[in-house]
């Protein structure tokens, strides 16, 4: 974990979707922050950094769909990060609800989202 990281990320093995230009592939989200998450891909897919993608994926136990716009910022092997580049309101609402449902120190979170409006 490098030192200028800046936001809290959880554990979050959820599966996901990613669409891409060359279609859908299923992927599996493995953390997430307010700025960004890391995924699993399939060996095989092809990921290049500066990629565009549609990154969704379902909460558990409800109805909610998060969808992100996302850039991918890094990969290696068949891991990829993401940041998030286009995010709805209401996303990001429910982002902060998984968040703080899932970190020992939600008043980090509400600290963080509130560094991240400021910019």
């Amino acid at each position: 974990m490098s030192n200028s990281r800046r936001f809290s990320r959880v554990k979050c093995v959820e599966k996901s979707i990613v669409e891409t230009a060359s279609g859908p592939c299923e992927v599996t989200l493995l953390d997430i922050s307010l700025r960004g998450a890391l995924v699993e891909h399939d060996p095989a897919f092809p990921v290049t950094i500066g990629d565009r993608w549609k990154l969704i994926f379902q909460l558990d136990h409800s109805d909610i769909i998060l969808e992100f716009g996302v850039e991918v910022i890094h990969c290696r092997d068949n891991l990829a990060g993401v940041k998030f580049v286009e995010v709805d309101l209401d996303t990001m609402i429910h982002l902060r609800s998984l968040m703080e449902a899932r970190t020992v120190n939600p008043d980090q979170v509400r600290y963080e989202l509130e560094f991240l409006l400021d910019e």
